[in-house]
């Protein structure tokens, strides 16, 4: 892990459009999680869409340099940020950074039976048109069970 001097120089670097993305990441992390820990979830799904049962990947051309760009920084600044930032604060993120541009986005909820002593597991991850772009190291390791388009 990079040492906090190291992110601030790198920050001061980047261009400004790249400090206005990191800003916000930073601000919507911190705004997903303070929903995540006042709303129920009923009220809480209502940022991720609608409910739906398929993945709409049909849409105009997405620009996978910003969606690998918002991916990279969500996933930075889930490890550095004081607060608890796991995969359903960070595929919320993205799908609302990716709805602002109009990329169709799919928040997947699945869940794994653990071994005998393991309590069921939860994961959420984030599909942006073909691509899992959040989450997706272990997506495949769960049944889903819901999602939001």
């Amino acid at each position: 892990m990079q040492k906090p001097g190291l992110y601030i120089s790198s920050f001061l670097k980047k261009s400004g459009h790249e400090k206005w993305l990191l800003f916000r990441v930073f601000l919507l992390l911190f705004w997903v999680r303070f929903l995540l820990l006042i709303l129920p979830f009923k009220h809480f799904s209502s940022l991720l869409g609608k409910q739906t049962k398929n993945h709409d990947d049909t849409s105009p051309a997405i620009d996978e340099n910003y969606v690998d760009m918002v991916s990279r920084y969500i996933k930075t600044f889930s490890y550095i940020v004081p607060w608890d930032s796991k995969c359903l604060a960070q595929a919320a993120v993205g799908k609302i950074l990716m709805r602002k541009k109009g990329f169709p986005a799919t928040v997947y909820f699945g869940v794994k039976k653990g071994t005998e002593n393991e309590k069921i597991e939860a994961h959420a991850w984030l599909r942006v048109g073909p691509k899992i772009v959040l989450g997706g190291e272990i997506a495949d390791q769960f049944m889903v069970v819901n999602m939001f388009s």
